[in-house]
């Protein structure tokens, strides 16, 4: 049985990890807004990624052996979080915790989740390997890369031993799927949007087969390995914005929307028209039109060569009426 310590436990994705790795486990679950439904099989500790002592000291009393660090500030509206604040968080806070985990066990393994975000949407080679050259647009996946490159870095300077890192496409599952609705959905939900041919290519990662995959991983006994790995982790194949369309108006727990079609041109006028009233995000603004005019479609040739195989994509999850 492993001391599984796990930061940000009662989120979207940290929620089903606590909950899927704690049979076999001890799980000490570090939580900030809301407080988890009570479990006796996981130890529950409130936390701030804002106030990193009390986190350090979590983690000295309980010395786990593999540290899941999920906890950060996602995707946010415009100026609503600024850049200081992504970075002091998902960036400078990874490496603190990375830090006091050696500290308390010098064999924890480090197991970061990153994000396809890394890699930004500009010039990409498709399908994009864990080795294409990052350069993300958004402060997230800035504060995200600057959070691998620290953590790389105390690697290097063995003030770690064993990391890995999992850069994550883009998460649903049935209950939630903002990540494709924005690739598909006209604003308050009116319609379906077939921008351009809506034959665009994307990945995305079912939160099932996520929780599959760091179990599985865990159980792999992969910690003799001392090099830096790095995973893209997504479903098995990559699909197209016609094919989540169409699932999405068969599916039995969605209504069924008219479906238009919006030129490319209009959403590429709008986000330039945009980043002139925003230039300190106008990168962002305009990654936005690459997100819905290009294949955005990530090799995840490395996480299957292990052996894993993904067990869902979106037909298993959305289902059919």
């Amino acid at each position: 049985m492993k001391r599984i310590l796990i930061t940000g436990a009662s989120g979207y994705i940290g929620k089903s990890l606590a909950t899927r790795l704690s049979g076999k486990n001890k799980i000490m679950g570090l939580y900030h807004h809301h407080a988890p439904i009570a479990d006796n099989s996981i130890i529950w500790e409130k936390s701030d990624l804002s106030s990193i002592e009390t986190i350090e000291k979590q983690i000295q009393d309980f010395s786990p052996d593999i540290v899941i660090h999920s906890a950060a500030i996602a995707h946010q509206s415009l100026q609503k979080i600024d850049q200081k604040t992504y970075f002091e968080v998902n960036s400078i806070a990874t490496e603190k915790i990375a830090r006091t985990a050696y500290l308390a066990n010098p064999d924890v393994q480090f197991i970061f989740l990153s994000s396809i975000s890394v890699y930004g949407e500009h010039g990409l080679t498709i399908p994009v390997t864990e080795s294409h050259v990052c350069n993300p647009t958004s402060d997230y996946g800035k504060s995200k890369l600057d959070a691998e490159n620290r953590l790389l870095n105390l690697l290097q300077t063995d003030q770690l031993r064993f990391l890995t890192i999992f850069r994550l496409a883009p998460v649903y599952d049935s209950a939630w799927s903002l990540n494709l609705d924005r690739r598909v959905l006209a604003p308050f939900k009116l319609a379906y949007l077939k921008f351009g041919s809506g034959r665009q290519m994307m990945s995305a990662l079912a939160k099932a087969n996520l929780a599959d995959w760091i179990e599985f991983w865990i159980e792999a006994e992969q910690s003799g390995m001392k090099k830096p790995l790095i995973f893209n982790v997504c479903d098995q194949k990559p699909y197209s914005f016609i094919e989540i369309i169409d699932i999405f108006r068969k599916s039995s727990g969605r209504t069924a929307l008219p479906v238009l079609s919006c030129p490319l041109s209009i959403i590429y006028a709008a986000t330039r028209m945009i980043g002139l009233f925003f230039p300190g995000k106008k990168e962002w603004i305009h990654a936005c039109y690459e997100k819905l005019a290009l294949n955005l479609v990530f090799d995840n040739k490395k996480m299957l060569e292990t052996g894993f195989t993904p067990a869902h994509d979106l037909e298993t999850v959305f289902g059919s009426g």
